[in-house]
């Protein structure tokens, strides 16, 4: 069970924070891409950090930042659709294992 650091409304309001500072910085820089990986990517990871989801978190600085760094060392073309495959068989597994679990607790709170 996850433990969220804030409410839900504080979190997203940090990270939409996180993200207009990220999109102020590569606006002035002219740096868009790659760096819009790291703009969406950071906000979207610190707001599952601050509701308490930990391997979220992690898997989605493992492909936003593994994207950025990828196509910064010019290894895209290889590594880029693992990154894609990795999130998303997680976000399916996760959606399998969390449902199984939601129904065993309304049947078990039912009896």
């Amino acid at each position: 069970m996850h433990h969220p650091l804030v409410s839900r409304r504080r979190a997203k309001v940090f990270s939409v924070a996180l993200f207009l500072i990220g999109l102020a910085i590569i606006s002035y820089l002219h740096t868009w891409w790659p760096a819009i990986m790291l703009v969406i990517g950071i906000p979207l990871a610190f707001r599952q950090y601050l509701l308490g989801r930990f391997y979220d978190m992690v898997i989605t600085l493992f492909v936003f930042v593994g994207v950025f760094i990828t196509v910064q060392c010019d290894i895209w073309e290889v590594l880029l659709p693992v990154l894609f495959a990795t999130g998303g068989i997680y976000l399916l597994f996760r959606e399998f294992m969390e449902g199984k679990v939601r129904v065993l607790v309304a049947t078990e709170v039912a009896a």
